[in-house]
Order: structure tokens, then C-alpha cells, then sequence
């Protein structure tokens, strides 16, 4: 059985002819992540290698400890929401910052495993947010939620090489936002792209997984999930097992572009 867990029960029931993958099937797409011809080599195209980045929690990996991918997008074709928060911590102090320890974001990204429903799996845009306040079982919407930027954007989509349950991974990356700049403290931020495939945030779960960058931190078993057609129009911790099935989900691969300021 495969272990990739859709967001809640009730999807699973409803949409399993859709959404369930042959052997054959998984076989044949194991490899559509793949770098071709005219894209960076894999690896190349993180982020965090080509520009400064302020925080990524590291890179998925199938055969590392109990993986799985989370909901994270809107979906054209069924109409389906649902949003990850993810946790960012700012330290007050950090090696090497020469007294530069306040954060100048320029940019967000997220690596997904994307699945085509036969429609492609390009992203017409994402909305994004950074937001403080966040809490088990807190309104979104709600006054102990503050926003402290937010928007939306035309991103770039590129494969990651990378792979899981028979889906690529792209990372998904928004950059040229305007932020305020963020002083240390407990935040997080979501990035939704709006597309006909099925997008789900890949997680890690390793103790050391690869290409982990700082200063800033993903706090485990700290991220949220919001989505009014799963059952959660409240903030839920994705470790939660009517969330993510009780199997990994305890943090997200993504991460933070930017540099450090007095």
C-alpha cells in the first residue's frame, strides 16, 4: 500500500478511482523529475545554492524515515484548497552575522510533489504569507493571527531530479516580494500555487537531511494545515493522524531567500 497520505479520509473515499497509482503506473513515472536537456544539473536548481538563503529545511527523500507529501495548493480542476504553515524561527543572534541579524526576505520556495491529472503541471501563479500567531486550533482569519506580508505572484516551477510515490518534484520559488524587514521571533509562511495538478509539499524527515541551510530554523512537528474541504478550517498540526496518518509531516522541505541586516 502506498503510504502517501492525501489530507483526510474523506478525499481518499471520494476520489480513490482518481488518485491511486498501479505498480505499473508509478513505474512508469518514477522518473519524470528528471533534469533534461536546457535545465540546470540536479541539484543546481535549489535555491539555496544559487542565491543567499536564510533557511531550508533540506531535501526530501523517498527512502529516508517514514516520507509523505501533504496537500498544499488550489486545485483548478476540482476546485480543492488547502495551505501548509510553515515554522520559520529568526535567531537573535547568529555565527558570522557581524552584528547583521535582522532578515531582508526576498523570497519563498517550496519543493512539491506534483501530480498530472492530464493537464500539465504548470503553475499559473501562488499566494503567499508571512504571519505570526499561528496555534492548534486557532481561526486563520482570526485577530491572534497577524499578517505581516502577503500577496501573490507568477513563480518559477523546476525540476528537482528528485522523486516519491511515482511523482516528480519541482521546486516551486516566488522571489521580488516586499516584506518588512523581520526581527527575531517565531513566524511562518505559506506558499499556494494555483494549479490542475495535485501539489503535495514534500516533507523531511531525516535527521540530517541533505543540503540543511541556516541561520534560520524549521521548528519540528510546528507546521499547520488549513483546509475547509478536508475538515480542518482551523489551524491543525500536521503531525496530527487525521492529518497526515500519523506518518511523517513533522517538517516541510522549503525555505527562505534573503540576506541578514542591521
Amino acid at each position: 500500500m502506498m503510504k502517501r497520505v492525501f489530507g483526510s479520509t474523506a478525499l481518499l473515499s471520494a476520489l480513490l478511482a482518481v488518485f491511486c497509482f498501479s505498480g505499473a503506473a508509478q513505474a512508469q513515472q518514477k522518473y519524470m523529475g528528471l533534469a533534461q536537456p536546457g535545465v540546470p544539473p540536479v541539484g543546481t536548481e535549489e535555491p539555496c545554492i544559487l542565491n543567499p538563503c536564510l533557511m531550508f529545511a533540506g531535501d526530501f527523500n523517498f527512502s529516508g524515515q517514514n516520507p509523505n507529501g501533504l496537500w498544499n495548493g488550489n486545485n483548478t480542476l476540482f476546485n480543492i484548497s488547502g495551505a501548509v504553515y510553515i515554522p520559520v524561527f529568526v535567531p537573535k543572534k547568529f555565527k558570522g552575522a557581524k552584528g547583521k541579524t535582522d532578515w531582508n526576505v526576498q523570497g519563498l520556495f517550496v519543493n512539491t510533489l506534483a501530480e498530472d491529472l492530464g493537464l500539465g503541471i504548470g503553475v499559473s501563479s501562488v499566494s503567499w504569507s508571512i504571519v505570526q500567531g499561528v496555534a492548534e486550533g486557532g481561526n486563520p482569519t482570526g485577530g491572534q493571527v497577524k499578517t505581516i506580508c502577503s500577496g501573490t505572484g507568477s513563480p518559477s516551477v523546476t525540476p528537482t531530479g528528485r522523486s516519491g510515490f511515482g511523482l516528480p518534484e519541482v521546486t516551486i520559488l516566488i522571489t521580488g516580494i516586499s516584506c518588512p524587514i523581520l526581527e527575531t521571533g517565531n513566524y511562518w509562511f505559506t506558499l499556494v500555487p494555483t494549479s490542475p495538478a495535485i501539489m503535495f509539499l514534500s516533507d523531511v524527515e531525516d535527521n540530517s537531511p541533505a543540503n540543511i541551510q541556516g541561520p534560520g530554523t524549521e521548528p519540528v512537528d510546528s507546521s499547520f494545515f488549513v483546509s475547509t474541504f478536508f475538515g480542518f478550517p482551523n489551524f491543525a498540526n500536521t503531525t496530527d493522524a487525521a492529518v497526515c496518518g500519523g506518518i511523517g509531516c513533522d517538517s516541510f522541505s522549503a525555505g527562505v531567500v534573503g540576506t541578514a541586516v542591521h
